[in-house]
């Protein structure tokens, strides 16, 4: 599904994306039981995952493993099968295969963005040295297709490759931008491969399982890179408003790692381009700086921008739902949805 372009601002609360990263956990207690024992199951894998790791990296690979996080591809991917009729061990298999794959782009995305921690705790590369990150990393990647192939789905190795790739071409995308001179359509396709194609390939992995129709995965897909775009938008707004630690980063990361995101491509065009553009361009900007860049972008309407966006992504996300059959997966859907953006339903 293609984005849509800006219009007419809608202010959205930061406590609404807040609440999402809060209460995450909490909206699993109203999880149709199908969905909610697969969650706990993958749980289960990812700690038999981690010890198949060889000796060295068994450790880093169980630390990073379970350092938390929302499981949000495994529960989309239980959800969308829910729709249909999965068999059991194969969607246990695959909902673990995406998240081990998720946590391997994770390490990655650390060690190229030399991140020192993630969700308050120090990352792989910072813990345990470069090679072990980087070997940490491959051999997650290796477990997931393993575990792929031993479904023997060749749709789900398909949907898995193509998001990798993505996800690797939006890495090296990011890592040679000129921070200062990213544009908006270049923004939009680093976070489709970045963000959006594990969300979607959950999805249609999902779908493909329960047997659902050609027709209904590709309502699946569209739902999953509409609330994969919205979800990093709303990242983008909790990295120049949010708690420190709450999205496993501290305030204004994205700035000083010359990361260039949606407030701060509206922000360049309406503000205090000067003062952005030497934050970003700028290696470790001290605090006084930073703080003028965050300013200088909160001057603006680059908050209320962002958020009428992701807003935008979350209603076709929610109409690309109509095309599944009504129940608890897809209200549940529903719901996931509203809460990247707080919106009530």
């Amino acid at each position: 599904m293609s984005s849509h372009s800006t219009g007419e601002s809608v202010t959205v609360e930061p406590d609404n994306v807040r609440r999402f990263e809060q209460s995450a956990r909490d909206l699993q207690s109203a999880l149709p039981e199908d969905a909610f024992a697969l969650v706990e199951g993958v749980e289960e894998r990812l700690l038999a995952v981690a010890k198949r790791a060889p000796a060295q990296l068994v450790a880093p690979a169980m630390e990073s493993l379970t350092s938390g996080g929302k499981r949000l591809r495994p529960l989309l991917m239980a959800l969308s099968a829910g729709m249909g009729e999965p068999e059991p061990e194969a969607l246990l298999q695959a909902a673990t295969a995406i998240e081990v794959l998720h946590t391997a782009t994770l390490i990655h995305d650390d060690i190229v963005d030399g991140a020192a921690t993630r969700r308050g705790e120090p990352t792989t590369v910072a813990a345990y040295g470069r090679g072990v990150a980087i070997a940490t990393g491959d051999c997650l990647f290796a477990e997931c297709f393993s575990d792929l192939a031993g479904i023997g789905d060749p749709r789900l190795v398909r949907a898995f490759s193509e998001a990798s790739e993505g996800l690797a071409a939006g890495e090296l995308e990011q890592y040679r931008a000129d921070s200062a001179f990213v544009d908006l359509e270049a923004y939009l396709e680093h976070i489709r491969k970045k963000t959006a194609g594990l969300f979607k390939a959950a999805c249609v992995a999902g779908g493909s399982l329960g047997g659902l129709s050609i027709r209904q995965i590709d309502g699946l897909a569209s739902y999953g890179q509409a609330l994969g775009l919205a979800f990093q938008m709303s990242d983008d707004v909790m990295d120049l408003v949010g708690k420190p630690g709450l999205m496993g980063k501290g305030i204004g990361t994205d700035l000083i790692e010359g990361t260039v995101t949606l407030p701060v491509i509206v922000a360049l065009q309406e503000g205090d381009t000067e003062t952005i553009q030497r934050v970003l361009v700028t290696p470790d900007p001290g605090p006084e700086l930073l703080e003028a860049g965050i300013e200088a972008v909160l001057a603006t309407d680059a908050i209320e921008k962002t958020e009428a966006w992701a807003r935008r992504e979350i209603d076709a996300a929610l109409e690309d739902l109509e095309l599944l059959p009504e129940g608890p997966e897809r209200n549940f859907l529903e719901a996931v949805a509203a809460e990247v953006v707080g919106r009530d339903i």
